[in-house]
């Protein structure tokens, strides 16, 4: 079905921000606004592989970047964060560093330019809530209308089989031929990036703006339930776990009336897991937990291996499979008819992050991620942020705990919603008389 769109979703899309741009105009707002709403399709790509393999959501950036100059190098002089831009300006000179000292400069070369759409987009974002506090909870809004496309999306896979699909080809990982286990992808091509995903967003529905009717609110619960659902029915483990640990920050951070209410909802959801859980045995999978970490650690060794061997600046990003076809032919796994698959990531997302750009690159990489949860701790422990940052905080930190199994923000619908989880953080709402005790 879908995937016999994939040729024509790309040009539907760009045909609806073309519309969008005409009739809400060229602002940054309505550019932020129509990514995130349709974040789904950010990732269908828009030129071949020979050709960059470039996507819709470069191809925004780029558009706005360049016909919205004037407001990305406009700079807010009281809420400056140099800091953040210093950090991106150090991480690209280690990118393309890296690049000229890569057996495959080619691959590092594209990466590098690749990552400037996710700066033109964080700047953009970042700005925008600095100087209209009312966008904050727009995004949000819109994150929440993306995430039910994908979650119903899921939901109807499940019904009609794995050919509703965008993909024309799905991950190795989405059927399990030992267990006859369906693992549900939803949108994405892997249903360990769906889990993720899935999980990392799902903390959005328990932020619920003051003044909400008691509809609302159980209709944000509601999806909040359904999430976990979707979770387990894309049979990621690490992605449960770091939402799990996601539960327990909000439980323990959080207002008393929102504990009560994540209670009821975790009990329901509970029971709702355990049905599921049965039924589609997707994690009868632990049986064989202790292999799967034997295995995992073997490749996680020679990862820190390859980062010990390039310290400062990696192999060059994007070309872990490219070394490990040269240097370390041992990591391979072996699909359908004996073809030979090599891992183009040494199933961590941190390892392949410090295999690749060293461990400069890596330290910078982790200060991104960080700084900002550091920043929203200290503030919510000063009073400065009320206790609704908790449930952003907990679905970076559910993120960060599912990254340590697969590195997935290959894909931009997974690292936008993570950068826009960095940026609610950074630019919480503070309220006016916290700043003026905050000041004294």
């Amino acid at each position: 079905m879908l995937s016999k769109l994939i040729y024509i979703l790309p040009g539907i899309a760009l045909l609806l921000f073309a519309l969008n741009v005409y009739f809400k105009g060229n602002s940054v707002q309505s550019c932020l606004l129509f990514i995130l709403s349709f974040l789904p399709l950010m990732d269908l790509k828009i030129t071949n592989e020979a050709w960059g393999g470039f996507k819709i959501f470069d191809a925004i950036c780029v558009y706005s970047f360049i016909f919205l100059l004037k407001d990305f190098i406009t700079i807010n002089l009281y809420n400056r964060n140099n800091f953040y831009f210093l950090l991106f300006v150090l991480f690209a000179v280690i990118v393309l560093l890296g690049g000229l000292a890569s057996e495959f400069p080619s691959k590092a070369y594209l990466n590098f330019f690749k990552i400037m759409p996710i700066f033109v987009f964080a700047r953009f974002f970042l700005s925008e809530c600095y100087k209209d506090p009312s966008f904050f909870y727009k995004a949000i809004r819109a994150l929440k209308i993306s995430y039910i496309i994908a979650l119903s999306v899921l939901f109807i896979q499940v019904i009609v089989g794995l050919k509703f699909t965008f993909y024309p080809e799905l991950s190795p990982n989405t059927i399990d031929p030992v267990f006859h286990i369906v693992r549900y992808p939803g949108v994405f091509y892997d249903s360990q990036a769906s889990g993720q995903y899935l999980a990392l967003g799902s903390f959005l529905f328990l932020y619920i703006e003051e003044g909400a009717t008691r509809k609302q609110y159980l209709l944000n619960y509601m999806v909040f339930v359904l999430a976990i659902i979707g979770i387990s029915l894309a049979g990621s483990r690490a992605a449960l776990g770091g939402f799990a640990v996601g539960v327990v920050i909000v439980f323990f951070m959080a207002a008393k009336q929102y504990r009560a209410y994540g209670i009821v909802a975790g009990i329901a959801a509970y029971l709702i897991f355990a049905f599921v859980s049965v039924q589609n045995g997707v994690f009868d999978r632990a049986k064989n937990l202790s292999e799967d970490f034997i295995f995992r650690q073997s490749i996680w060794k020679e990862a820190f291996e390859i980062s010990k061997r390039h310290p400062w600046l990696g192999i060059g990003t994007g070309n872990y499979q490219n070394y490990v076809i040269r240097h370390a032919q041992g990591q391979y796994l072996e699909v359908a008819d004996g073809q030979l698959v090599y891992f183009d990531q040494p199933e961590n997302g941190y390892l392949k992050i410090m295999s690749e750009t060293g461990f400069i690159g890596f330290f910078i990489f982790t200060l991104f991620l960080i700084v900002p949860l550091m920043k929203g701790l200290v503030f919510y422990l000063k009073g400065l942020y009320d206790k609704k940052v908790a449930f952003i905080m907990a679905g970076l930190v559910s993120w960060l705990i599912a990254f340590n199994t697969v590195y997935s923000i290959y894909d931009y619908r997974i690292l936008i919603m993570v950068v826009s989880m960095i940026v609610f953080i950074i630019a919480y709402p503070i309220e006016e008389n916290d700043v003026e005790v905050a000041a004294e």
